[in-house]
């Protein structure tokens, strides 16, 4: 055979490898990805990520050792990904192994998993700069970006202003925030929230502050969408080009916009859940009571909360100046 007729040859057989990778990877995500409000994104996300490791080493699952892990890992180090995102690649990539192995045909090749024992320490949480909690300043000039916007006429920015608000005053969670729908949200004296917390569980919040009800009924008041108050429409919804009419917002599409505003407000390493720690930040600082700061912030564990005002509070000094009239001038 001469060697355009390999070539040809081979075409076929490349072609159809890759098409069984792809497919793997896709039954792997759906297999392992539970049913939420950001389960589209999670797939696609997962999904790139593995198929860019195989992309970057150039082999089979089967081929696979654990230097090419640790290669790829030390490739994103140097590409600036931070440790916490390395650790979840790894972890990633070492769940499609053990699903593969456990799978009756796709076991029959891939007989071990090289990720774990190349996967890194993993990283202490909530001490990453990416949850550092922002200052004073950082939230003003963040405000002011996407309020800016907002004055503007901009309805993505009226949403934007609107949605950032509520992370700000209530400290909630991605999704308990984002998969809010327009019957969770009652208008009266004040703002009244029901949403569905980590673990399932429903509850209800109240937002006093008068700019998060008055900012969301500017934005519903721009976008025409007053009527989703009392109805299950998702009450964020996206207003681009790609996006279709009445499609529920992504967190995905949000944060990206977020980042824009951080960039332009001087805000470095800016990320979504730095809202939530600058929430606990403010009530440690107020109350100086880790149980009002624990209740604030809907933890089910003392320990976390304490992690929390570890990393981001100072103590107050509610002693010194009694203590100084003991020792005199």
């Amino acid at each position: 055979m001469n060697e355009k007729a390999r070539e040809v040859a081979l075409v076929p057989a490349q072609s159809n490898l890759e098409v069984a990778l792809r497919s793997a990877v896709s039954l792997w995500a759906s297999a392992t990805t539970s049913e939420s409000g950001r389960r589209a994104d999670l797939l696609r996300d997962k999904q790139r990520i593995i198929r860019s490791f195989f992309k970057y080493t150039g082999k089979l699952p089967s081929e696979i050792e654990s230097a090419d892990v640790q290669s790829w890992l030390k490739a994103l180090e140097e590409q600036g990904i931070s440790a916490g995102t390395c650790y979840q690649h790894a972890c990633l990539l070492s769940s499609f192994y053990s699903w593969a192995m456990r799978d009756p045909e796709i076991g029959q090749h891939v007989r071990r998993n090289p990720a774990r024992l190349a996967r890194p320490k993993a990283p202490k949480p909530y001490q990453t700069e990416s949850v550092k909690a922002l200052s004073d300043e950082e939230v003003a000039a963040l405000v002011a970006a996407v309020k800016g916007r907002a004055q503007g006429g901009d309805v993505v920015g009226k949403r934007d202003y609107a949605l950032l608000l509520l992370y700000l005053a209530t400290g909630l969670r991605r999704q308990e925030a984002i998969g809010l729908r327009g019957k969770d949200v009652h208008l009266g004296g004040t703002l009244v929230l029901e949403y569905r917390a980590k673990g399932g569980d429903y509850r209800g919040r109240e937002v006093r502050e008068p700019q998060v009800k008055e900012a969301l009924l500017d934005y519903l008041t721009a976008s025409g969408r007053l009527y989703a108050l009392k109805t299950d429409a998702p009450l964020w919804t996206r207003h681009d080009r790609a996006g279709r009419p009445g499609e529920a917002l992504t967190s995905h599409c949000f944060v990206k916009n977020l980042k824009k505003y951080a960039r332009e407000a001087g805000v470095e390493g800016f990320h979504l859940h730095r809202t939530r720690h600058t929430f606990a930040r403010i009530v440690s600082e107020v109350t100086g009571d880790i149980t009002a700061t624990q209740n604030a912030l809907d933890h089910q564990n003392r320990s976390t909360t304490r992690v929390y005002v570890q990393r981001i509070a100072v103590k107050k000094d509610l002693y010194s100046n009694e203590v100084s009239k003991r020792w005199g001038d």
